[in-house]
């Protein structure tokens, strides 16, 4: 006789009610009606938005719409119909495919995994599978599913990597970093105005900038700084969010409507504001305080992205007459004497790139074949093949371009070095010989998918030649793309948060370290809308970072100024290291070595302006006396694990203190879990597990300080939410990182909660529980 398990009958039951409903907006690769049973699947939202699906198993991790699959690579039917199930459910929510496709993604990887389901699996062997995977995050919302139509045990609850943590199952100083992290620092914030007064030039008195007027106009600076400094500008502005709605901005000036309230002239700034999650355009409110420096920034990225949208609807429609193609774009003299164009008739691509510029500065020549009409040989060093170029301005539709690897005149071409054959293959369709046409023909056809205007998540578009931050690759990498390729809009906010936060592995320096900031500074787009509301709330933008962004001061001396007077941030001064632009920057240990040598040498080098302090364990890097303490931990020893505190390596007495310590608190890890409502209070369970990470990270310290490798004298400093501990040796002039692995709090309290629910083996349970807890 079969016994059906309960949390199955329910899925089934779910399943079945849910196959009542038709597929509509469905289909397969070829077009035709999808079914329940169908391994790939295309959905069609409303407005044509469309995201492929698949339900294939983990035989081909990296499948996409196109792979072939076959029988070995369905999941088990009943998982295939769970995970179509879970797919319905999400497309209800209010989000975008994207990231309907990461969570249902992520569940059918771990069904894959198991391939069994899940209601027969232990708490254990989920755990085990859910490990396996690196990043688990968007799991919890499948979890979260099953619990609600009660698909699985509601004790089948695995611990997973969240990225966010509600701040009220935090205590203490883990609650008001949670709250803190959400708000960028004061230092990187600071230092982006800086770069915005070094980037974005300042008005003259007739609203013309003081700048050369070449600068504005030249197509092939690079031009990253101006797009990071205007998005954020902008997202310092108005509460908004940066990646839907910034980067489909269309190109405007800053708007403002005064009338007379209460007998007194009030003024507002804003913007025709693209929405987002449903909602129309809108008029948005832009700060006063902000309302000069973002007009400013708009008025000059319009100015240098002209290029861009000149390009733009040249590949949209390449018959326009020149004139409707160059809009309000003024080719120089000097090209338009070369040239002599008919502004009613329609132009080429190469001949449209000498008006904007892209070749200046060279002889205005590309490398041609032997046999074409007007080719002059140049001379080559003996042994080499002949070299024929033609100027550009003489080119004509039938004229043979002559690709050559790491030739000087096809790089001035394409404005990036043929230095690899791949290259050959991105920017010369893989030939070696092209005419005039099929090159244009070419590079029309590659960026017809770049100028479809959406963003990121395809929930709003504008037209591409009317948006605002449009710019050629070579604008944004100026030693690796081409200036006749666009960068479509979509693809910007990865651009924009890879400036502003350093990339593990990445060569590219960010923002911050182009301009002789730590590598440590960074900033997260979201923080911006954070930041945002936290001035709402407290009605006061610095009048500081206004004066950084205006111009009216500069840098160096606002950075002084904010050492000195404002002691709401103190540990600025121990990171902050503005300078002028540089080739080479110097390495970042050089600073540190100047401001940790010791407490004496440390207190010169800020000359006393955020002087330390000595604590019972340690040294304190905050400045007390303008900046109480408001760092909070569950210990005897007050300063331990703040990221403030420096511990000297081989200090016995602090040693000493912070083992006594660590004895009460795992004394106070074992004795929590007896309290009689410790297996149905989460809070207690919450509790024990942020105090579990910290007696963790409390003995990691430890065994540092008294590791006899490190040299004695050497400064420790623990980064707590990095899970890294810091080791300057002083002597050596030597920083090193010894990044830290903690254990899994949920494996204890779950053997715990299973001895408690398992009276025969609560005995082993509970001895194992403590084993495990006395391995700390």
């Amino acid at each position: 006789m079969t016994v059906l398990n309960q949390y199955i009958v329910n899925q089934q039951t779910y399943i079945k009610k849910m196959m009542e409903q038709p597929l509509i907006n469905f289909t397969t690769p070829k077009g035709e009606q999808a079914t329940w049973d169908s391994i790939t699947v295309k959905f069609t939202k409303v407005g044509g938005i469309t995201k492929n699906f698949l339900f294939n198993n983990n035989n081909h991790p990296h499948a996409k719409f196109t792979t072939p699959l076959n029988d070995n690579d369905y999941l088990s039917k009943d998982l295939h119909h769970l995970v179509f199930a879970y797919l319905l459910e999400l497309l209800k929510e209010n989000t975008s495919l994207i990231q309907v496709n990461n969570k249902q993604a992520i569940a059918r990887k771990f069904l894959g995994l198991i391939n069994k389901n899940i209601a027969l699996m232990t708490i254990a062997e989920v755990q085990e599978t859910v490990d396996t995977i690196n990043n688990n995050f968007n799991l919890s919302y499948f979890f979260d599913w099953l619990h609600k139509y009660k698909m699985v045990s509601s004790l089948c609850i695995p611990y997973l990597i969240t990225k966010y943590r509600d701040i009220r199952q935090l205590s203490g100083d883990d609650a008001l970093s949670a709250e803190k992290e959400k708000i960028p620092e004061d230092k990187a914030m600071i230092a982006l105005g800086a770069i915005f007064f070094d980037t974005i030039p300042a008005y003259k008195d007739d609203k013309t900038f003081i700048t050369e007027k070449s600068n504005l106009t030249d197509s092939t600076l690079n031009r990253l700084d101006a797009f990071t400094c205007t998005m954020s500008v902008l997202a310092m502005s108005a509460p908004n969010r940066v990646a839907a709605e910034q980067t489909i901005l269309s190109r405007q000036r800053l708007q403002s409507h005064t009338e007379t309230v209460n007998g007194i002239r009030e003024t507002v700034h804003y913007l025709i504001w693209p929405g987002s999650k449903g909602y129309e355009n809108n008029q948005k409110h832009i700060n006063c305080e902000m309302a000069e420096s973002v007009d400013r920034a708009l008025h000059y990225t319009g100015l240098i992205t002209e290029p861009a949208r000149v390009l733009a609807r040249f590949y949209k429609n390449p018959k326009l007459p020149l004139n409707k193609v160059l809009g309000i774009f003024k080719p120089s003299k000097e090209n338009l004497a070369l040239l002599e164009p008919s502004m009613s008739k329609p132009t080429s691509l190469i001949h449209l790139g000498l008006m904007l510029g892209f070749f200046e500065g060279t002889n205005k020549s590309v490398r041609v074949t032997a046999d074409t009409l007007g080719a002059l040989e140049v001379p080559t060093t003996r042994g080499h093949i002949p070299k024929y170029i033609k100027p550009i301005n003489k080119l004509v539709a039938l004229d043979k371009l002559f690709f050559v690897i790491k030739c000087p005149y096809m790089s001035l071409l394409l404005g990036v070095k043929l230095g690899v054959k791949p290259l050959i293959n991105k920017y010369s369709a893989g030939k070696t010989v092209m005419t005039v046409t099929e090159f244009e023909n070419y590079y029309i056809s590659t960026n017809q998918k770049n100028i479809t205007g959406y963003n990121k998540t395809q929930t709003k578009k504008i037209n591409y030649e009317d948006a605002l931050f449009t710019f050629t690759e070579k604008q944004l990498f100026s030693r690796s793309a081409s200036h006749f390729l666009l960068v479509p809009l979509g693809t910007l906010e990865h651009y924009y948060y890879r400036d502003l936060n350093k990339q593990s592995l990445a060569r590219a320096p960010t923002i911050f370290e182009r301009y002789g900031f730590c590598s440590e500074f960074k900033i997260r787009p979201h923080q911006f809308r954070h930041w945002q509301n936290n001035f709402l709330d407290n009605n006061d933008l610095p009048h500081l970072l206004i004066s950084m962004l205006s111009g009216r001061k500069s840098p160096e001396q606002t950075l002084e100024y904010i050492h000195s007077t404002n002691a709401q941030k103190a540990s600025v001064i121990s990171d902050i290291l503005f300078k002028n632009k540089t080739e080479e920057q110097e390495p970042v240990q050089v600073h540190i070595t100047k401001r940790l040598q010791s407490k004496v040498e440390y207190d010169a080098a800020i000359e006393n302006l955020s002087p330390t302090f000595v604590s019972d364990v340690g040294f304190c890097v905050q400045n007390l006396t303008l900046s109480p303490c408001t760092y909070m931990n569950d210990f005897e020893s007050q300063c331990a694990l703040c990221s403030s505190s420096c511990h000297i390596a081989h200090d016995e007495d602090a040693i000493r203190r912070l083992n006594d310590d660590l004895k009460v608190q795992k004394k106070r890890l074992e004795m929590h879990p007896k309290a009689l409502n410790f297996t149905t209070s989460k809070g207690m369970q919450k509790w024990f597990k942020t105090h579990y990470r910290n007696t963790c990270m409390l003995e990691e310290l430890l065994n540092t300080l008294s590791d006899k490798s490190i040299k004695a004298g050497s400064i420790i400093r623990v980064l707590n939410h990095s899970n890294v501990i810091r080791i300057t040796d002083l002597e050596k002039k030597e920083i090193q990182q010894r990044a830290i692995s903690l254990p899994n709090p949920n494996e204890a309290i779950q053997v715990y909660l299973e001895a408690k629910s398992q009276p025969s083996v609560a005995a082993d349970a509970k001895a194992n529980f403590f084993g495990f807890l006395g391995s700390i």
